[in-house]
This record gives structure tokens, C-alpha cells and sequence, in this order.
């Protein structure tokens, strides 16, 4: 006869329950493990899937070097960017510095904050492709702008002066025939009736 049979009814029974409650909790061991395995498996598929960063700004040319490089080029690529000639600009980007209104920083030269500026007030370029093309971020782009365009815009009474209404200019009195009889009075006046 086997073992287990010699043993009393109630014995036998607390040892089935024993092994019961010993196999319960191994499964619940198991199955602890399995999920667990499961967790971090989701986990690190989820890290692997996710797409890499890469790197936005990653030219060979910083912005300072790519002004340098417009600036010694060819003068029809300078004047096709900022609608300015070479030696206008190094002009007005002394003028800029000299008088305290554009500063160096440790990121922007005063050409490349006067360039950002001219580059998107010349030719209407965006602020994302300025930030792409001179490799910073579009909030550093943005805040150059606004900067240099109150700079420039304190300029205003200095380089911007209205024009003398009281006399004729002498082109329109030399050409009298051509010009004169459009900015006669009396001659508007009957066109406009």
C-alpha cells in the first residue's frame, strides 16, 4: 500500500490542500514572471520603435561662416539675397556697431544678425528656412529679427527724411513739356472733373 494511504482521512486531505496552495502559488510565481518578461518586452520594443532624433542643424557652415562666404562671393548671389551690395552692408553693419545698437553675442556676429534681418525683409524667406539656413533655432531667428527691426527702425528719422513739397525738382522744370503738366495744378484739376 502506498504511504499516503496509511495517513489518517484528515491528513491525507491537508496535504492535498498543501500541494494545492504550494502549486497555486508556484503558478502565480510563473505567471508573475511571464508578465513581467511581457512588461519589459513591450518596453523595449516600444524604446526600439520609436523614431531616433537626428540632429536639425548639422551644415558644415555655421550662419557666420555662410555670411562670410555671400559677403567674399560673387556680388549678383549678395545682392540677389539682401537686395544690398557687399560693401553697403559691411557699411551699415559697422554703422550698427559702432554706434552700440547691434552687439556680438556668443552665437550671432552683428553680420549675421543684420543678414537674418535683410534675408527676410528682402526676399520674404521664411523664418524656419533662415533657422535652417543659418543653424539656429527658429526662436533665435525670430527674436534677431524683431531685435535688428527696432534697431533699424530708431534709425528711421536718421536715413528717412520727407521729401520738400514747397519747391519743384529741377528734372520736372528742365523737361517742362513731358513733366510739368502732371503736377500742374490746374491741369489735375480739370482731369479730375
Amino acid at each position: 500500500m502506498d504511504d499516503d494511504n496509511l495517513l489518517p482521512e484528515d491528513d491525507q486531505n491537508d496535504s492535498y490542500y498543501d500541494n494545492m496552495a504550494s502549486n497555486r502559488t508556484n503558478n502565480n510565481r510563473r505567471r508573475n514572471r511571464a508578465l513581467a518578461v511581457a512588461v519589459v518586452a513591450v518596453a523595449a520594443h516600444r524604446l526600439n520603435s520609436r523614431r531616433q532624433p537626428q540632429p536639425m542643424h548639422n551644415s558644415i557652415l555655421t550662419g557666420s561662416m555662410r555670411v562670410e562666404e555671400l559677403l567674399n562671393g560673387h556680388e549678383e548671389i549678395i545682392q540677389g539675397m539682401i537686395s544690398m551690395k557687399a560693401e553697403t552692408f559691411r557699411s551699415l553693419s559697422n554703422l550698427l556697431a559702432s554706434r552700440g545698437l547691434l552687439n556680438t553675442t556668443r552665437y550671432l556676429n552683428v553680420n549675421e544678425q543684420l543678414f537674418i534681418f535683410l534675408s527676410i525683409c528682402a526676399r520674404g524667406e521664411t523664418n524656419r528656412h533662415i533657422s535652417y539656413l543659418f543653424q539656429h533655432s527658429v526662436e533665435t531667428t525670430s527674436r534677431w529679427f524683431y531685435k535688428v527691426l527696432q534697431v533699424i527702425c530708431s534709425l528711421k528719422d536718421e536715413f528717412i527724411r520727407p521729401a520738400d513739397y514747397t519747391s519743384i525738382p529741377n528734372l520736372i522744370m528742365e523737361n517742362s513739356d513731358k513733366y510739368r503738366p502732371w503736377f500742374d495744378v490746374s491741369v489735375l484739376c480739370y482731369i479730375i472733373k
